[in-house]
């Protein structure tokens, strides 16, 4: 993935409709306050990505609906021990 685009509050604010076309292409544009994201401005089409990740990380699945695979890697699974 691409460096996100990286401005100023100030230069944010006062230069917005350049950084309003800016958008399209570049995805996200992170606006900084003294070296630190306080934010970000994103494209449309990055905001309805964010909207899909946001109502899947809701999605409930049921354990008859799991494909065998998924399923025989939570039942090997060991506590306290990071998959590989």
């Amino acid at each position: 993935m691409a460096q996100a685009l990286r401005v100023s509050a100030t230069e944010f604010a006062r230069k917005f409709t350049t950084f309003r076309e800016q958008v399209q292409s570049a995805g996200v544009i992170e606006v900084t306050a003294h070296n630190r994201t306080i934010g970000g401005f994103l494209s449309a089409a990055e905001l309805n990505h964010y909207h899909d990740m946001k109502k899947r990380e809701r999605e409930v699945i049921r354990v008859s609906e799991m494909d065998d695979e998924t399923m025989a890697l939570i039942m090997n699974s060991e506590y306290g021990k990071a998959s590989e």
